[in-house]
């Protein structure tokens, strides 16, 4: 059975895999299990009216369910439904026959005769399809079909009274749902920092200036607010925050929801939105990226919290990443249902008491206030009983606005619906909510069009609503089945408020409030045309927007990716999965990964699911090779890559297994395994060229030349990268895809200039930027147009060009900020502060340095790193600290080692010997510069080899050896005197 709190929203008879004749292990446990408990409840509770009824009746449901040959999946769900909710029943019912007192049994008599006769009904509508009549079956088909709709609704239906009677707090789920494990990532969609101010707060003026006590009195403030749903947690909460008083203590306020994320590393990716962190900055240090992004005096709101402690599995998980959110500076209010505490947080003192119920003034003056209609005894009657929670009173008012009913009528509904929590003076506040939703859903107007509640069912499933965008509504009503009108439904939930727009967005969003959303996916069953009709809606719109990088895929996807999510989740779950949604599911993991917040589950379920197809397969794995890439997973992306090739292999998919080989080429060059990574981009473009496929074989080749110039083969780089943007530009005639294509050319055209500007020449470097810039703009590729800037840098710094230098790498730096590039804001710091350090403004280059060393680590580029330390060490140098200058520049040896850097190694060993130089230590500075001459050889770095010469001549005239002068003069020494700033390598 599912644990409790679980919803209910598909059987297991909706699978595919349970459509054949026989039962799984599931289902014979189950009719196992119902059959023994009808029988001891049968004989022990002989004596008890209607008991050996009901017991007698499931039997012969049990008996009849493997004769049904019409409306066979509808049938089997409904008996499905019959003996999980009869196995409660049942177990409540021999549980108090064990007790010594069993008067409570003459209280029940009523409700188990009414169950009773539920199940005759139900036995009579499953004979008839078991009937082996072939013109009754056909000629009764349709009538039958809604039989079983109706007692399906009946079943769940019959839920809270018997089972409160017996004492027993449980919901019916028809299919286990697995806990969601702490690796669930939700993808996530940006929303403002700060909500809107609520219009209208009544009966909290005492715990809102509690609030704003305790954050203007303590700093920083820890504050939980607690109560039942629809209380007013969320309206108190964001009260509070837009307080001016508070807004001056407290610049920086966030506002987190918790809803739709019931894991931590959920939870921690929706702060992180919050806070806007940079996308490439979501790896395996994303909390403590989190944690260290916090203003001085912020505070961080986490409302509806008890979506993620609900969950058993990560309570722990949550109080340790709460006890981490104490920071110095930072205040932190949460809003949860219930009464609990999380232990692991220093609350503030006084602790804030749980929110109550309004009391009947503050209730009328809410109506008042909000209700167009007059105040009167019934309406009294009515906030009575919803026990003064502001969401039911809203929900009332809603209601008695639209005019369909009176007050005087709508108390009579009131009066006839379950509401025995109210009549046995329990003060559970979540089920007088249920109560006054339920006349929301069962109104006149709702009940006018039935097919609204199943539209609202099925709108229940999407976590983050549906876009109020009128063609997106349109595009839905096509999929729906031909009886459902989708904008009636939202016109006419919206009436009663069960929906709402959401313009906090600035694409409007059709939202289910929170507890409204919770009732229906614990009360309401979606039909199952509508789940197929919601599944393919998604499934075609993760095929028409397979693009990321199109404008129009964005102005949509980023919105929808919590509910592709969902949907997709839940089609796996419920073994809908199929190819289609597998591909589905490879789209969504690719935007997932674009928009920076990669998830291994919906691709993970996919290969779960997918096993008839090697091909399709194969592209799964290399998807969730990809995802964990991005997560900075190299071994196990290494894997994926390898385990997805062995699978194109055997589909004999030669382009498929090609890109899977690029992949772990990537990996090795990740690694700085650079011997592997030759082999593999050699293998994968041979592959390419196999497969026709002109675009790949480009790519491996410009990868080659990145390995070529990690080497400092400055020969084979820039025939690499020639040959690269060639092959980019066939690709652009056959295959007609002349953006992506410039894109690539572009990127050649780039690495060519670094190839030139290696070579000092600069004429053709800047001329190659230029002209990369160029194709860049023209393919809308800012980020490649901001690099192409940021090298245009480099050159106006060899050519001391430094106030155009400088204007360049700050534009560059500025720009990588604002578009989340970890990497290019780092060596953009690199190349100002190299600015700096040639103005002499050390203080500042040593700033920048270490932000860049900081940037480049949260990177994983060593060879990035290396360099800040070498520039850290020349600041050492320059102010004469020549112990720490040594220690640097030692360090930074070691790490261009690491990276296979010969030219950084070959400047970081030129500026020891300075170091040893100005200590008169001329032998270890000739040494040195000796050294330092032949690995620029080896990088064929001619200029700075004759610059290391000139030095290592004076060295040797100062040790008096000028015999051995002219043996140390290169040809290319006269370089030298252009007086140029050398570098440790092209960041």
């Amino acid at each position: 059975m599912a644990a409790h709190g679980q919803p209910l929203l598909l059987s297991a008879g909706h699978s595919p895999r349970n459509l054949n004749a026989e039962l799984d292990s599931t289902t014979v446990d189950l009719v196992n299990t119902v059959a023994n408990l009808a029988k001891d409840a049968g004989e022990m509770l002989k004596g008890v009216p209607y008991v050996k009824g009901v017991a007698g009746i499931i039997l012969q449901i049990i008996a009849i369910r493997d004769e049904i040959n019409t409306a066979k999946e509808r049938s089997h769900e409904l008996i499905n439904k019959v003996l999980r909710k009869s196995s409660v029943i049942l177990e409540g019912l021999l549980s108090v026959a064990r007790l010594p007192n069993k008067g409570m049994l003459t209280r029940i008599e009523g409700r188990l005769k009414d169950y009773r006769s539920i199940l005759v009904e139900v036995f009579r509508v499953l004979q008839g399809n078991a009937s082996k009549d072939i013109f009754q079956r056909v000629v009764n088909r349709k009538s039958r079909l809604g039989d079983l709709k109706k007692y399906n609704r009946l079943v769940d239906d019959y839920n809270s009274d018997l089972l409160t009677d017996l004492g027993l707090q449980t919901v019916i789920s028809v299919q286990p749902q697995p806990s969601v494990s702490s690796a669930t990532a939700l993808p996530f969609v940006f929303k403002p920092v700060l909500p809107p101010a609520p219009q209208l707060m009544i009966g909290r003026d005492e715990q809102r200036s509690e609030v704003i006590a305790a954050l203007l009195d303590k700093s920083p403030a820890r504050i939980a607010i607690l109560g039942a749903g629809g209380m007013g947690k969320t309206t108190l909460a964001l009260s509070v925050l837009h307080e001016q008083t508070v807004a001056d203590r407290y610049p920086s306020r966030y506002f987190v929801s918790c809803e739709g994320t019931p894991s931590i590393l959920g939870l921690i990716g929706e702060i992180a939105n919050a806070l806007r962190l940079p996308l490439a900055n979501r790896d395996a240090r994303l909390l403590e990226n989190v944690l260290s992004s916090f203003p001085e005096k912020s505070i961080l709101c986490l409302d509806n919290l008890e979506t993620v402690w609900d969950n058993k599995a990560v309570q722990l998980e949550l109080e340790e990443l709460l006890s981490y959110l104490q920071l110095p500076h930072l205040g932190l209010i949460i809003t949860m249902r219930g009464t609990q505490r999380p232990s692991q947080v220093s609350w503030s003192k006084p602790l804030l008491a749980p929110l109550q119920s309004l009391t009947e003034a503050q209730s009328q003056h809410i109506f008042e206030k909000s209700c167009s209609q007059p105040f009167d005894d019934f309406v009294g009657q009515l906030l009575s009983a919803v026990d003064g929670i502001p969401l039911a009173i809203s929900l009332i008012c809603a209601m008695l606005d639209e005019g369909n009913e009176s007050s005087k009528s709508l108390w009579g509904r009131w009066i006839e619906a379950p509401s025995r929590v109210l009549e046995n003076g329990r003060k559970d506040r979540l089920s007088n909510l249920d109560t006054s939703i339920r006349l929301s859903v069962e109104s006149p107007r709702m009940q006018a069009e039935p097919r609204t509640i199943d539209i609202l069912a099925m709108l229940s499933i999407l976590p983050d609503g549906f876009s109020d965008n009128e063609k997106a509504k349109e595009h839905l009503e096509t999929c729906l089945p031909a009886e459902y009108d989708l904008l009636e439904a939202i016109l006419t939930m919206r009436r009663v408020s069960l929906v709402h727009i959401d313009e906090t967005l600035e694409s409007h969003r059709i939202r289910i409030l929170n507890p409204v959303r919770a009732f229906c996916k614990k009360r309401l069953v979606v039909p199952e045309e509508l789940k197929d009709s919601i599944t393919s809606f998604y499934v075609e719109m993760m095929k028409q927007f397979k693009d990321y990088t199109a404008p129009a895929g964005h102005a949509i996807i980023p919105d929808e990716l919590g509910n592709v999510y969902a949907v997709l989740m839940h089609a796996w779950k419920t073994g809908m999965g199929g190819p289609t949604i597998a591909y589905a599911s490879i789209e969504f993991s690719r935007w997932s990964r674009y928009l920076g917040n990669p998830a291994e589950d919906v691709i993970c379920s996919a290969i779960e699911g997918v096993t008839s197809s090697p091909e399709l397969l194969g592209e799964c794995h290399g998807e969730l090779g990809k995802v964990q890439m991005d997560q900075g997973k190299l071994d196990n992306a290494k894997v994926s890559f390898e385990r997805a090739a062995q699978l194109h292999q055997q589909a004999h998919d030669v382009l498929g297994e090609a890109n899977d080989i690029t992949k772990i080429g990537e990996v090795y060059l990740r690694r700085d395994r650079l011997d592997d990574a030759e082999a593999t981009f050699e293998r994968a473009a041979q592959l390419h060229g196999e497969a026709h496929d002109v675009l790949g074989e480009a790519n491996d080749i410009k990868n080659l030349g990145r390995v070529y110039l990690r080497r400092d083969r400055l020969d084979d780089a820039e025939a690499s990268f020639e040959r690269a943007a060639r092959l980019h530009q066939q690709a652009a005639v056959q295959l007609h895809r002349q953006a992506h294509d410039v894109f690539g050319e572009g990127n050649d055209v780039k690495n060519l200039g670094k190839v030139y500007l290696r070579r000092d020449r600069l004429d053709d470097a800047e001329a190659s930027f230029e002209r990369a810039a160029q194709l860049h703009r023209q393919a809308h590729d800012v980020l490649g147009e901001v690099n192409d800037i940021k090298n245009l840098g480099k050159v106006y710094l060899r050519r001391d060009r430094l106030d155009d230098a400088e204007a360049s790498f700050e534009r560059a730096a500025r720009l990588h900020h604002q578009a989340h590039n970890v990497l290019g804001e780092a060596n953009s710091n690199t190349n100002l502060g190299q600015v700096y350090l040639q103005r002499g403004r050390l203080d500042d280059a040593e700033v920048l340095f270490q932000r860049a060393v900081e940037l480049h680590q949260q990177s994983s580029s060593v060879f990035g790193e290396a360099n800040d330390v070498h520039f850290l060490g020349e600041v050492y140098l320059q102010r004469g600290a020549l112990d720490q200058a040594e220690q640097l520049l030692d360090r930074a040896v070691g790490l261009h080692r690491q990276s296979h850097s010969l030219y950084g190694e070959a400047e970081d060993v030129h500026y020891l010997g300075e170091v040893h130089l100005r200590r008169d230590k001329l032998k270890d500075a000739y040494a040195l510069f000796k050294r330092a001459i032949e690995l620029h050889r080896r990088a064929h770095s001619v200029r700075d080899e004759a610059i290391v010469a000139e030095k290592l001549r004076k060295v040797q005239l100062l040790l008096g050896n000028p015999d051995k002068v002219e043996d140390m003069v290169l040809p290319g020494a006269e370089l030298c005197k252009q007086d140029e700033p050398s570098a440790p390598g092209s960041t």
